[in-house]
């Protein structure tokens, strides 16, 4: 992804939420994976999709690069969003949250088989991403929420997950507006030039991290919309 194809997902994404009318700004920065770390309304962009080189060198390696085109790279500021907000308005501590996705506090699991027809699940990353964990299936629910193109309500009509969708209608709609409770701007693991990688290194206590894909699956299907 070049430098200015970036700029332009960060762009039309804060389109997108200023249509929704969410007072959250984009709070984000260069570190060496996707993440959001708890306590934190925004999340880190990996360093190597700011510089082609980089880019095609991760391609080479790993056979594959998340976030290195516009579409792809919408879908996970779209889902780390979802994380940001949760922190931002203090979103965890809701009860009604808490029924509908599960309680926060349970462990990630170290590998997960998702169920491939599960309709208890909304569709966003691959891999059926939002059934490893409640913080997960709120993440993407919110990204499905945010897609202007999802036309969620006719692609998921008869599901059981269209209920996750009209409380987060609700929720989203009730939020407008309002100014979020956590506003720090801390860059956990950012990317320092001055120490050549990381500038803040990572505890447990300051950054719980959530990964994309941070649970390896023991039946991978490919759920991407």
């Amino acid at each position: 992804m070049e430098v200015e194809l970036l700029s332009r997902a960060l762009s039309r994404f804060g389109t997108d939420l200023h249509a929704r009318r969410i007072v959250f700004r984009l709070h984000v920065w260069l570190s060496d994976e996707w993440f959001c770390p708890d306590g934190v309304p925004g999340f880190a962009i990996p360093f190597y999709l700011a510089y082609p080189r980089l880019r095609r060198l991760k391609r080479k390696q790993m056979l594959e690069v998340e976030g290195r085109t516009l579409r792809s790279s919408l879908r996970l500021f779209r889902h780390e969003t979802g994380h940001a907000i949760d922190d931002a308005f203090g979103l965890r501590d809701r009860r009604k949250r808490r029924e509908i996705f599960g309680s926060p506090k349970v462990p990630y699991p170290e590998f997960y088989a998702p169920e491939p027809f599960s309709r208890r699940f909304l569709r966003h990353l691959e891999f059926g991403y939002a059934q490893t964990h409640p913080d997960e299936d709120f993440a993407e629910t919110v990204a499905v929420w945010l897609d202007p193109k999802s036309r969620w309500q006719a692609r998921y009509s008869g599901w059981p997950a269209l209920g996750k969708l009209r409380y987060m209608e609700r929720l989203m709609r009730e939020l407008a507006g309002k100014a979020p409770r956590t506003r720090n701007r801390r860059k956990p693991g950012r990317l320092s030039t001055r120490t050549g990688w990381f500038g803040a290194g990572r505890s447990a206590s300051d950054c719980r991290v959530r990964r994309i894909r941070r649970c390896r699956t023991s039946r991978p299907h490919s759920l991407s919309a």
